[in-house]
């Protein structure tokens, strides 16, 4: 239907904004020129519809290859449309804000106290501070508390997947946590070194162990062959279950701290 060009300086086409029809609808999506061999298609979190594709190939043809994704498309937007709508970590740190925590739903309150600290009492995360009415404070100190929760989690987690690589003799790689939008985790089998998204806490503990088996597989097989997969089914024989569980939490990793 129509497209916005974005070039370099050499004038080589560098990203294409792009409208098909797909069943009468306009379906808009952002297509990106790169060394790629196939035609790849991402939705982001926030719903916009990433291609990339090689210089070599038409826009037209990728027309044609969005336009036959289109029900996989809408699927994976509406996807992610649902995630939006339910919240599950605090946005300004209010009593009453959601705080989820190994697949539990908890409740956040705030109390005025001498000294600042974190508890979970019952089915509530009670921020306990001296100037409760400080935003940006109750940010901070939540935030201290729920890093280092999730590094005593991962760390625990670690320790009973890692023994179920014992026949590869794997080395122990370096463990970090950062936060992430669009990946549970990654793996740079170079630098012996994992990363684990942040919000990943907010998942049940066997969705926690599926996501560090799946990363310390990549330091045995470092893509996604028949052979990587075989390490999984070796190691977990129930990986594709608790994948499948970590889909249904519906974590809104854009929309958490």
């Amino acid at each position: 239907m129509g497209s916005k060009e974005t070039v370099n300086e050499k004038g080589e086409r560098l990203k294409m904004e792009r409208t098909v029809l797909c069943n009468g609808e306009p379906l808009q999506y952002q297509l990106h020129y790169k060394k790629v061999k196939n035609v790849n298609i991402r939705v982001a979190s926030d719903g916009v519809v990433q291609v990339s594709a090689s210089r070599r190939v038409g826009a037209a043809e990728v027309d044609r290859i969005v336009q036959k994704k289109a029900e996989w498309i809408a699927r994976a937007k509406a996807y992610y449309a649902s995630r939006s709508e339910e919240p599950q970590m605090p946005r300004v740190y209010a009593t009453g804000e959601p705080v989820c925590l190994l697949g539990q739903r908890y409740r956040l309150r705030i109390e005025l106290s001498d000294r600042d600290r974190v508890a979970i009492q019952g089915e509530e995360v009670v921020l306990f501070l001296r100037n409760p009415e400080n935003e940006s404070r109750r940010k901070k100190v939540f935030e201290a508390w729920y890093g280092g929760l999730c590094s005593e989690l991962f760390q625990a987690a670690v320790k009973r997947v890692y023994p179920l690589f014992q026949a590869y003799r794997i080395p122990m790689p370096a463990f970090r946590i950062r936060r992430m939008k669009t990946r549970w985790g990654s793996c740079s089998p170079q630098k012996r070194a994992v990363t684990l998204n942040l919000y990943l806490a907010q998942a049940p503990v066997p969705c926690v162990e599926y996501v560090i088996a799946h990363e310390l597989a990549h330091l045995v097989q470092p893509n996604h062959s028949p052979a990587f997969y075989a390490v999984l089914d070796a190691v977990m024989p129930d990986h594709r279950e608790r994948k499948q569980l970590l889909r249904e939490q519906k974590i809104n990793c854009s929309g958490s701290p």
